[in-house]
């Protein structure tokens, strides 16, 4: 079967240097208003404007930690360096820092809603974007990790009933990212990025 749509992964270099952005404004982001914060990062490859979140920052960290065998030695260091910076100021803003990640979490369960009721309208293009939307549902997966127990219930609800709603459309698949991530992303907990809609 040839995957109609795809998720690339980031070169490693790219990822560290946007994680390491994201960690250095880590402290503003949190005791900031803003769920999403616009950013300009200088990569290896260019410019890039982003919108940084709480679940982002942790994405890219897991995937760092992933590939570090990918890492030439020098980032390996900066790695530990930007892993250090942000779970630093994760542990002393922790309060602040879990109630914007429910936030987000809350933001990502509501696009993926949005997602869900669009695909019984037109399943070629849930099909085409379903393994792009799974990005929100990745980094719910990354906010669960990291608050754990204080998620609250309303959101564990809600997700609960998006869960559901990606099992009653999708069938068994491989991989639906880029192979370099599989080992990354194993089915428990991502079981979502092996599924397809039907």
């Amino acid at each position: 079967m040839s995957k109609t749509s795809y998720v690339l992964a980031e070169e490693p270099a790219v990822d560290l240097a946007i994680a390491e952005a994201f960690a250095n404004e880590l402290e503003e982001y949190i005791v900031g208003e803003n769920l999403y914060r616009t950013m300009i990062v200088r990569t290896p490859r260019w410019d890039e404007n982003l919108q940084m979140t709480g679940g982002d920052l942790l994405t890219r960290l897991r995937r760092l930690q992933g590939e570090r065998a990918l890492l030439a030695p020098e980032d390996e260091t900066r790695l530990d360096a930007v892993q250090k910076l942000a779970e630093t100021t994760i542990y002393s803003l922790r309060s602040r820092f879990h109630q914007r990640l429910q936030r987000e979490a809350k933001a990502r369960l509501s696009s993926l809603k949005w997602f869900l009721d669009d695909c019984a309208q037109d399943t070629r293009r849930c099909r085409v974007e379903f393994p792009f939307e799974m990005r929100n549902r990745q980094r719910i997966e990354e906010i669960l990790r990291e608050v754990g127990d204080e998620l609250s219930p309303e959101l564990r609800e809600q997700l609960t009933a998006i869960d559901k709603r990606i099992r009653g459309l999708t069938h068994s698949a491989p991989f639906i990212w880029d192979e370099r991530l599989k080992e990354i992303f194993p089915p428990h907990p991502y079981w979502y990025l092996y599924v397809l809609p039907a």
